[in-house]
């Protein structure tokens, strides 16, 4: 799906690997519908930019908080991805991991291995934040079942954690 996005929502491809802070990626970020779903009162949306940080890393992949040092996570985002991967897509799972870094600031584990994967909810938040702008940007359903597909999950294991996301968008809202 290729659209006209919004300048808050382009990312700067012209990075070498490296390590750069999150507004370097995507300098108008705070201007996104996005950041009402990611900020939180303890948490301002200034503040969590501030401590946010990317790697772009030699690889092919997509992109993971990396906490192997817990006191400095920050997004490892693969080169493949960052110069080749879609950018609606890109926008969008940048956005999902920045709730992860939130979510790791607020103490929350990232990683529960007794829940699979599309049952965590720091995984269904990280989505839920993507999918919810991504259909503010005119994503279809064929569209954010693309983007939820992933090479670890079956096509049931991606529509569960299609209905997951419905779930909490609806708790959230009352509404889808």
């Amino acid at each position: 799906m290729r659209m006209e996005l919004p300048e808050y929502a382009l990312v700067v491809r012209t990075l070498e690997c490296g390590f750069y802070p999150y507004r370097r990626l995507l300098p108008r970020f705070e201007e996104s519908p996005a950041v009402r779903r990611i900020a939180t009162a303890d948490m301002p949306i200034g503040s969590l930019l501030d401590a946010a940080f990317i790697e772009i890393a030699k690889g092919e992949g997509f992109c993971f908080v990396n906490v192997e040092n817990p006191e400095k996570p920050f997004i490892m985002l693969f080169e493949s991805y960052y110069l080749q991967g879609n950018p609606l897509d890109l926008y969008l799972d940048l956005a999902h991991e920045l709730t992860h870094l939130r979510q790791h600031a607020e103490g929350r584990e990232l990683w529960d291995h007794e829940l699979h994967y599309v049952d965590r909810p720091t995984e269904i938040e990280g989505y839920a934040v993507a999918i919810e702008e991504g259909i503010r940007l005119g994503m279809t359903e064929e569209h954010i079942v693309r983007h939820l597909s992933n090479p670890w999950l079956s096509p049931a294991e991606t529509a569960r954690l299609r209905g997951n996301i419905e779930k909490f968008l609806t708790d959230r809202h009352g509404s889808a």
